[in-house]
């Protein structure tokens, strides 16, 4: 592995000069491209309608197949894309722009699961685009368009010719700005062997001033063509994805990586609650683990329900339950959203303040009548007020009854958990609490 070189490379991307170019081959499985997998979908559901130039990856549909049909399974099929390990790392990796010679969308499911923000775009052919005006610090961009506009798609030779003369003609990328300020360019799952790949780098003329880089390939006549006419150094050896783990584990070593947050705390703030959340939360951070709570990692406008999302994902979450925790809306949001996330009881810590009486039956009894009295006034309010109602209150309307529906349910869940006394947890430096929190943060 060159380490030196990815270490420029991560230079570049800390500077935002480095643009990296995806191809299809990333989403291969067991060498199958993707539009072979995709010529496979739709022989099975048009049969020889459909007919596929493997060299190329070009298609060719029988001109009696309605193109709503078409259209319809193209979506399907790139629907059902799941990213897989090396798409993860992609995301975390900070480029500044993402060039994908695909028309899938399987990045930006990442991005929205790790709540990433970042710009989208895709190329339309034949349309005049504006230079694009970005808003955050990650642009993805198709450039073979989007398979959700089946007019942007290159899928046919037509598709192709009509899409080189649009680029050669009135109609460059609305990327230009992108593509000037890269100094570096990382090509990773490209597939070198496509003839109109190598027009398409001159018409954006990628190699202008520009340091490229690319994984090892194993066709020699492409490697030794883009090496002499595009400069495009090679990685001895090395894979995509050992380019991309090597890459991410720089990144991560010169902080360009924030380590997404795993250990959170949901609790009524005040009292006895917050006290004993300062005193773990000065614990954990001795024993390097890092607690995300509300009043310090909220930032300012960010939305309250995303934070408390987050909370519901969480890998440890400890949930400090007083009579305050169990009547707060804003709490029993949380507590709800880690229930309804998977593996509910093993990524809980509930730490039991005296006044919860969660294990007592006619406390518990009030509790369920408190939130069914809520709901219900919601609901004299909506039948009173109709639809002006619901446009004010119907979200904290359906929270009530998700708290009333599922009350049962979660306390009879969190009363079978053995939990220590908030003194015994206080006496013990909450030793079991930071025992657990490791265990549970620990990389798989």
């Amino acid at each position: 592995m060159d380490k030196e070189t990815i270490s420029r490379i991560v230079k570049r991307i800390a500077e935002g000069k480095c643009l990296v170019i995806l191809g299809p081959e990333l989403l291969c499985e067991n060498g199958v491209s993707l539009n072979t997998k995709l010529e496979k979908f739709l022989h099975t559901s048009q049969g020889n309608q459909v007919k596929f130039y493997q060299d190329d990856e070009m298609f060719k549909f029988d001109s009696s197949l309605p193109i709503v049909v078409i259209e319809d399974d193209i979506q399907d099929f790139y629907d059902q894309l799941e990213p897989n390990e090396l798409y993860k790392k992609l995301a975390d990796i900070p480029f500044t722009t993402i060039i994908n010679t695909a028309p899938d969308k399987t990045l930006n499911k990442v991005f929205e699961a790790k709540n990433i923000p970042f710009d989208y775009d895709y190329y339309h052919k034949g349309v005049a685009q504006k230079e694009y005006e970005r808003t955050n610090k990650t642009l993805i961009y198709n450039i073979f368009g989007d398979y959700t506009d089946i007019n942007s798609l290159i899928l046919t030779f037509d598709d192709l010719f009509d899409y080189l003369f649009s680029i050669m003609g009135d109609f460059e990328l609305n990327i230009k700005s992108e593509l000037r300020r890269a100094t570096s360019v990382l090509f990773i799952g490209f597939n070198f062997d496509k003839w109109y790949f190598k027009l398409l780098l001159r018409l954006i003329k990628i190699n202008e001033n520009k340091l490229l880089h690319s994984h090892d390939i194993q066709q020699v006549n492409s490697k030794s063509f883009y090496s002499e006419e595009f400069k495009v150094a090679f990685f001895g050896s090395n894979s995509a994805e050992e380019i991309i783990s090597e890459l991410h584990n720089q990144a991560i070593e010169k902080g360009l990586i924030i380590s997404k947050p795993e250990i959170f705390v949901s609790y009524a703030w005040g009292g006895e609650s917050e006290k004993i959340v300062d005193k773990l939360d000065v614990v954990l951070q001795n024993n390097n683990l890092k607690l995300t709570r509300d009043k310090r990692d909220l930032a300012y406008q960010e939305r309250i329900s995303f934070f408390m999302d987050q909370i519901g994902r969480g890998k440890g979450i400890v949930v400090v339950i007083s009579e305050k925790y169990l009547k707060s809306p804003y709490c029993m949001y949380e507590l709800l959203e880690i229930y309804q996330n998977k593996d509910f009881e093993s990524r809980i810590i509930p730490i039991v303040l005296s006044d919860a009486k969660i294990y007592e039956t006619d406390s518990l009894l009030a509790y369920q009548e408190y939130w069914t009295a809520e709901k219900n006034k919601l609901d004299q309010k909506i039948k009173d007020n109709g639809g002006d109602a619901i446009a004010v209150i119907g979200e904290e309307y359906k929270l009530f009854r998700r708290v009333v529906d599922n009350w049962g349910a979660l306390m009879t869940i969190l009363k079978d958990i053995n939990s220590l006394s908030p003194e015994e947890h206080i006496n013990a430096e909450f030793a079991g609490i930071v025992k657990t929190l490791k265990e549970k943060v620990k990389p798989n």
